[in-house]
């Protein structure tokens, strides 16, 4: 048998995240997502379409193993390479991978936090079968998102997402009609005087909170990691 960490992936400071089962490998989005986004009030967290695990990982690495991670995926071998990443992190004691789509998962709790970096391809572009269930909107779609994350919140419950910039304007619309406010954003950009190729967005179900913009550059002209993505990313990658 193939020892985990030798097996094509990606190696982080203290896990391994493992990607030869899955269509959509570890990914800047992904790793930036789980950076950026607010852990200070989540106890109790939901990753929908979870792929390889990487987010849940990157956020129980954040909360020391003092967070309890729900982690949902509708592809089998995605889920088995999921818990086959847990299982050989350090805290396979507090992420759980389930089989599941977003509109049955039936927990018996409410989340402080969901985070989902979403399909978002329209249907009709041409991808192999198992990439095509990963990114295209018809497995779920805004519509269905928001209609499904009705009966997983509490009053008090964020949503975090990663999408590109066209995409996020179509996801914010969506989330304000269903009541869902956007209080912090951040705007990706690869390389300077590059336009923004990544939303990261933070909602909150709270209409009086304001709203925080920020960019945030990854690479300098001598595409060198900015100081703002080492200080992001700097517990995460090896070389930094």
């Amino acid at each position: 048998m193939i020892d985990h960490n030798q097996r094509p992936g990606f190696t982080f400071k203290r896990f391994h995240v493992a990607h030869d089962q899955c269509a959509m490998k570890v990914g800047t989005d992904g790793i930036l997502l789980a950076a950026w986004l607010n852990l200070a009030n989540a106890k109790r967290i939901l990753d929908v379409g979870t792929g390889t695990g990487l987010i849940s990982l990157i956020m129980a690495q954040r909360g020391e193993g003092k967070l309890s991670i729900d982690t949902i995926d509708i592809d089998a071998d995605a889920c088995e390479q999921a818990k086959s990443n847990v299982a050989n992190s350090p805290w396979a004691g507090t992420i759980n991978v389930t089989l599941s789509s977003m509109q049955t998962h039936q927990p018996p709790y409410a989340y402080d936090l969901i985070v989902s970096n979403p399909p978002y391809f329209p249907a009709g572009q041409q991808f192999d079968e198992k990439r095509q269930l990963a990114r295209h909107s018809g497995s779920l779609n805004a519509g269905q998102f928001f209609a499904a994350l009705k009966k997983l919140c509490h009053a008090n419950t964020e949503l975090a997402l990663v999408l590109p910039c066209d995409v996020a304007e179509l996801w914010q619309q969506q989330a304000l009609s269903n009541n869902w406010c956007l209080i912090h954003q951040a705007e990706v950009q690869s390389l300077p005087n590059k336009p923004a190729i990544r939303s990261l967005m933070r909602f909150s179900q709270h209409a009086s909170l304001s709203l925080k913009q920020e960019q945030i550059l990854i690479y300098q002209e001598d595409r060198t990691y900015t100081e703002q993505y080492v200080e992001l990313c700097r517990e995460l990658y090896l070389k930094m």
